[in-house]
């Protein structure tokens, strides 16, 4: 299992990085620049790279390092799924050292993926989550 671990993405991590937001379904959309903008301005970034140094996964987290932590864009490159390696980007954000004093990690998925999230500790809250958009 690829385990290489980064937090920086420059130069050609920007790159990969935004090859991997263009091959989903909900990041289709967004453009280079902002998904560098985003990054730099995210608490937490994680990549996982495999044996030959390609960005293979990725997930950004934005917290106040005390109560809450939201997990955002978890992303395994298509080439490497079913290798556990979503489990294992969320165990990194959860055990990171600059996390183990937040008490409450959330996250956002789609319904399909509630029951592996669910293996994972995850579970439904009772508040409800409104958005506006621009």
């Amino acid at each position: 299992m690829p385990d290489r671990w980064i937090e920086t993405f420059q130069g050609e991590r920007q790159r990969q990085l935004y090859d991997l937001y263009s091959r989903e379904w909900w990041t289709k959309g967004r453009q280079f620049e902002d998904v560098i903008r985003m990054v730099e301005h995210s608490d937490l970034a994680i990549g996982l790279c495999s044996e030959s140094d390609q960005l293979i996964g990725f997930a950004r987290v934005l917290t106040d390092y005390t109560f809450k932590a939201m997990i955002f864009d978890v992303i395994v490159h298509s080439d490497f799924r079913g290798q556990r390696l979503g489990q294992a980007i969320i165990n990194r954000i959860l055990d990171h050292e600059t996390l183990a004093e937040v008490r409450s990690f959330e996250l956002y998925c789609p319904d399909n993926l509630i029951p592996f999230y669910g293996k994972l500790g995850f579970a439904k809250g009772t508040a409800t989550l409104l958005f506006r958009e621009r």
